[in-house]
């Protein structure tokens, strides 16, 4: 999901590429297109809408200055908005509990495997934790084989229940 939103973003920053000034012309088609990408996230509309209407409000009339071309000042001002609606700050995950339990859950198609993968190869390469991967995604066919694969892929143990239905009970 965040790469496809990412893609869509770039996309919409290239708009700007080779104008010489932010005006509002190019800001309405290139904050259209950075709607568009956020709707297509499936972020509610009144969010998309507000947070396009506060990026147009500091982007107008900010001076480009000469060695910052307005692609790039606009990827800074749509940056530092994103940030800001995401809370402001990183914050760093949280491993409470012998042993700590993260559970991944989210709509179909959503990237929750390949997302598991990522964050085992991450705890365990950064963090230097023991993971462990729990195949409990039992509705969708691949779902186990692929987060086996991902588990060989970063020397992560995968943990499957054969034939088993439940997920609670895995």
């Amino acid at each position: 999901m965040f790469e496809n939103l990412t893609d869509k973003l770039e996309r919409s920053f290239r708009l700007l590429k080779g104008e010489g000034r932010i005006t509002e012309i190019n800001v309405a088609e290139t904050l259209k297109e950075i709607r568009r990408a956020l709707i297509d996230a499936d972020v509610n509309y009144k969010v998309a809408k507000t947070f396009t209407d506060q990026v147009k409000e500091k982007a107008l009339g900010q001076d480009v200055l000469r060695s910052v071309k307005p692609g790039q000042m606009m990827t800074k001002i749509v940056r530092d908005e994103l940030a800001a609606l995401m809370g402001g700050t990183a914050a760093d995950v949280r491993l409470d509990g012998t042993p700590a339990v993260v559970l991944i859950a989210g709509l179909q198609g959503s990237g929750k495997t390949t997302f598991s993968g990522k964050l085992a190869s991450f705890l365990k390469s950064k963090k230097g934790r023991q993971v462990l991967l729990v195949a409990g995604d039992v509705y969708r066919p691949a779902a186990i084989d692929q987060l086996q694969v991902l588990g060989r892929q970063i020397g992560v143990e995968v943990y499957t229940e054969e034939g088993n239905r439940n997920p609670v009970q895995i």
